[in-house]
């Protein structure tokens, strides 16, 4: 038991404790994309009034899109052996960085509210005991994989990657039993639709973007960076779609039901077996949620720690994730019924503020200074890479101003996305605005601190150049 927990905070991991392949980030991301969350991500294209097949094109070439760049930042792990958000610091500064990381802590606990809150619903069918005992459950089983850490999440998602594409094909077999007797019929089959079902598609690869390197840096320095990124990228893609695309057609047949009890429709499908199918579902909640309490206690220490804090890992981490998923559970309880619904909406919103980060971040890393980075100025308050660099975050703040009159979500619609009928690509308009202006004046300035020009390239060329 002692094995599995994890000892370290965010400082760099030694290369003699580093383990692992990159073939286990394959059923790593693929179980922690495999969730009712994904099936009930997948319905909305339906909801639109889109055909099945729009939406399923829709939902591949989303996640083939926005995959690429969650991939790429997971080929950052082993390089450093650092997590993602302590890497910011070498684009924003020591104390920058906390502008990209209050942005990813909000995203991670709104994921796992949403996420805690599904969860308890199929405790709840399955007991026969309210919501919020079911919340009080699934809380306590997530803190004991976040607690435990990397090792255990890695381990136990290996584990759920299997039961969940046993559990995928089945529930497959059975939708597609009844696909052809729907009566469902299209109502705003339009480009409009198409594109806004792939936006979202591609939104939801692109929120792991803080996770991502999280999860690859212990693995050692020596292991190629395009076998990381491939593995990350097949199982991150693959989950996502095939789940999506069983809530696609799932919706077309029953979308009141799929939309009101995704837990309770789909073990419906199999009736004989309906307990084990909700045991599986609530568990792959778990697999996929654990990472959200796991996150805001990396990315806090990131934040307010120069490389962890001088307490040891495993209690600050306990009582941290403690709190949180205690505080979390308290507010999935009191939510109201269509809470998940606008909370998707809410953190749809941040993603426009996570956009122009995850740009900075890998045009730096890739095309400025090539994967070498000063690792110790990381860590330290007035190393090379400063306090706040001012470029950095006027980069940000310009195109995240540049992404307003293309949004279109719950809390605003620009102009652009109405004269496109709906369509946001605020988060295509955000990528290219941030790389390339970041790009710019970073060869304007012909300075990249903490990377001499000389250095020996860690990444391979493959992926650097890609």
């Amino acid at each position: 038991m002692s094995e599995l927990v994890e000892l370290h905070a965010i400082a760099r991991i030694p290369d003699d404790e580093r383990h692992g392949r990159a073939a286990s980030l394959l059923p790593l991301w693929f179980s922690m994309n495999a969730s009712v969350l994904a099936v009930t991500t997948g319905v909305i294209g339906i909801e639109l009034g889109a055909s099945l097949a729009s939406t399923i094109v829709a939902i591949v070439l989303g996640n083939l899109i926005g995959g690429l760049f969650m991939a790429y930042h997971s080929a950052q792990g082993p390089v450093l052996g650092l997590p993602q958000m302590v890497q910011s610091r070498a684009q924003f500064g020591f104390f920058g960085a906390a502008v990209p990381n209050l942005m990813a802590i909000v995203m991670y606990i709104g994921y796992y509210v949403a996420a805690g809150v599904l969860a308890g619903q199929a405790i709840s069918n399955l007991l026969h005991v309210s919501t919020g005992l079911g919340i009080a459950v699934a809380t306590v089983v997530t803190w004991l994989l976040a607690f435990l850490g990397y090792r255990a999440i890695h381990l136990f998602n290996r584990v759920m990657a299997v039961a969940s594409a046993l559990l995928l094909i089945v529930l497959m077999v059975r939708v597609l039993q009844h696909l052809g007797g729907t009566h469902y019929v299209a109502t705003a089959n339009t480009p409009a639709s198409f594109l806004l079902m792939l936006s979202i598609a591609a939104s939801w690869q692109i929120t792991f973007a803080p996770y991502v390197s999280d999860y690859t840096r212990y693995l050692p320095s020596t292991i190629s960076t395009t076998r990381t990124f491939l593995y990350t990228y097949g199982g991150s893609v693959v989950g996502a779609g095939l789940f999506m695309s069983l809530g696609a057609m799932a919706g077309a047949q029953a979308l009141h039901a799929l939309s009101t009890d995704a837990v309770g429709y789909l073990s419906g499908l199999l009736p004989g077996i309906s307990g084990l199918v909700t045991v599986l579902l609530f568990f792959g909640l778990v697999a996929s949620n654990c990472e959200n309490l796991y996150g805001p206690y990396v990315t806090i220490m990131a934040t307010v720690t120069r490389a962890g804090g001088r307490f040891r890992s495993e209690l600050t981490r306990g009582v941290f994730t403690g709190v949180l998923a205690v505080l979390c559970g308290i507010v999935g309880s009191a939510v109201s019924d269509d809470f998940v619904t606008n909370l998707i909406n809410f953190i749809t919103f941040l993603l426009y503020l996570l956009v122009p980060w995850t740009a900075i971040n890998l045009v730096d890393f890739y095309v400025i200074r090539k994967g070498h980075y000063d690792v110790e100025a990381i860590l330290s308050v007035d190393g090379v890479y400063g306090r706040f660099n001012w470029r950095s975050l006027g980069v940000y703040a310009v195109a995240a101003a540049a992404e307003v009159p293309f949004m279109n979500s719950a809390v605003y619609e620009g102009p652009i996305a109405t004269a496109l009928g709906g369509v946001d690509i605020a988060w295509i308009v955000g990528l290219l605005v941030a790389g390339a202006l970041y790009l710019a004046l970073s060869r304007m300035a012909n300075t990249a601190p903490g990377a001499p020009a000389d250095a020996e390239l860690p990444i391979d060329t493959a992926v650097a150049r890609a």
